[in-house]
């Protein structure tokens, strides 16, 4: 098995996982948060993908895989509850996916009832958003930024984001971008993790690592860099 990149890591009951950009390592990171809190003795976890998009009839979405790679890593599937808000069929962005596939989409309203619903009988509840912070998630331009603070509001200190993003060159401008938007919006951000993190750093991707590592504080708080998940992580495990 792989060592859990975030094996060390502390994060709130409800934790929204959100990246700068779409492919940047959110499910593997929600893997290895579902891993780390196992390890850690917690024995009743959810994951929860408002918007699955890109997927058709019963192909295995994010949260299959986020549970494949726990398994993997020896969570039991007793462990491990996954559901979906809503799936479509098309790889792009949740309003015009349903606009193709002729369907609403729920209103944030329903994914926050979810998700408060899956808090009642888990210890902890990891949601994976779709793209970045900004990416709408129904008719009335709601994001996953609104998802995290409408969660806040009602669970309180109990919810946290993490932001997931790349090694690689410009995502500094990225980061800090996500992290001031979510910031003007009073989501509040547990930490940072690096996706995709390559076996052999290139001087780059290593400068960002460490870049990232000491972040200057936004908005008055200190934003650790909980890890980074390797490329792949725990795929290549039989």
């Amino acid at each position: 098995m792989n060592r859990n990149p975030l094996a060390r890591t502390v994060f709130p009951r409800l934790t929204i996982v959100t990246g700068t950009d779409t492919d940047v390592g959110k499910t593997y990171t929600t893997a290895a948060l579902a891993v780390a809190a196992w390890s850690s003795g917690v024995q009743r976890i959810a994951v929860y993908k408002p918007q699955q998009t890109g997927v058709r009839g019963d192909d295995p979405g994010d949260v299959d895989d986020v549970a494949r790679l726990a398994h993997t890593a020896g969570v039991p599937s007793a462990v491990l509850t996954v559901a979906e808000g809503q799936r479509l069929s098309e790889p792009m962005a949740p309003p015009p996916a349903a606009a193709i596939d002729g369907v609403d989409l729920l209103p944030i309203t329903a994914h926050v009832d979810r998700v408060l619903k899956l808090q009642e009988s888990h210890d902890l509840v990891l949601v994976e958003g779709s793209g970045g912070v900004l990416v709408e998630l129904d008719g009335q331009r709601h994001t996953i930024a609104d998802l995290a603070r409408e969660l806040q509001s009602r669970a309180g200190e109990e919810v946290g984001t993490v932001v997931v993003t790349r090694p690689d060159l410009g995502t500094l401008n990225h980061t800090l971008l996500t992290l001031e938007a979510l910031h003007h919006r009073g989501v509040r951000v547990s930490g940072i993790v690096l996706g995709s993190w390559p076996a052999r750093p290139d001087p780059v991707q290593q400068s960002n690592r460490d870049y990232l590592a000491a972040l200057p504080d936004v908005g008055g708080r200190r934003i650790p860099l909980l890890g980074a998940v390797p490329a792949g992580w725990n795929d290549d495990v039989s």
